[in-house]
């Protein structure tokens, strides 16, 4: 099987069941489908079965995906295993959410329908993971305390993502004002993008990120990319960012990029 194709086709039909489009998963679940998770008792195995659970299921919730990671973890000429990685949150009707880490790992198998060869769906096994504590070490002591006040992904999420490729054959699918800034790395040959949901390796220079995204990512330094979004303050020969991060400006190229971001934010009506 190959693999791009086995991963973008993950990709498109995870984001199309958290829009509560399943009918593109539903049409790829093979006959000896096994589904595990997320929760305690969920196993389905069968496609009717799956089918039948589908049918009866009626709900009013929404969903938002963050950003997205897919590992392919092994392929093969007949079959694909493929690793997505994001945070969802779920919207109820009183306007109450959850947010979780989710891991969903599907092994594609192939089979000769009518005479064709198709992508099937062999095992879904989803996991929803929670973050752990600084002070705890096996069992999560502290969950009440980390899950206070976690942040909503905003609804906005859904729409554009930009792909990266990254440095360990991962694809990535980042929201654009998810990402604070990026820094060069692995002595200028890759980059490290860091967001609001974590930081991520991509195997593109910190000039062929200036160079491909202009419209979000602005260079400060010749080790900086920063996204005028998260600039919370442009001081002398220096940049603050919305994680608290400072960066340093060189004082030759400070009028220059400061001229810059205000005209990026005199777009959106913001200002210093």
């Amino acid at each position: 099987m190959k693999v791009k194709e086995m991963v973008d086709l993950t990709n498109d039909i995870v984001q199309r069941y958290y829009k509560n489009d399943i009918q593109p998963f539903l049409d790829h679940v093979d006959e000896r489908v096994l589904w595990y998770g997320p929760a305690i008792g969920q196993f389905l195995s069968g496609r009717k079965n799956v089918m039948d659970a589908w049918s009866a299921e009626k709900h009013s919730l929404t969903f938002t995906l963050g950003n997205v990671r897919l590992d392919h973890i092994s392929s093969h000429s007949s079959y694909c295993e493929v690793m997505m990685s994001f945070p969802v949150t779920t919207h109820y009707p009183d306007g109450d959410h959850v947010t979780m880490d989710q891991i969903i790992h599907i092994t594609w198998c192939e089979r000769k329908i009518d005479g064709e060869k198709v992508p099937r769906m062999l095992v879904v096994h989803i996991s929803d993971l929670y973050h752990k504590h600084k002070d705890d070490n096996i069992y999560p002591v502290h969950f009440n305390e980390v899950y206070k006040g976690y942040v909503p992904i905003t609804r906005a999420a859904n729409n554009r993502r930009v792909y990266f490729h990254g440095t360990d054959a991962a694809d990535l699918y980042l929201i654009p004002d998810t990402i604070i800034y990026a820094e060069s790395i692995d002595y200028g040959r890759h980059s490290m993008l860091y967001t609001t949901e974590g930081a991520f390796r991509t195997s593109l220079s910190t000039t062929a990120l200036e160079n491909e995204h202009p419209d979000f990512l602005i260079r400060c330094h010749k080790c900086h990319l920063v996204n005028p979004v998260h600039i919370i303050s442009i001081s002398r020969f220096k940049v603050t960012l919305s994680n608290g991060k400072e960066l340093a400006i060189p004082e030759k190229k400070y009028t220059a990029f400061r001229k810059e971001i205000h005209k990026k934010w005199a777009n959106t009506g913001k200002s210093d």
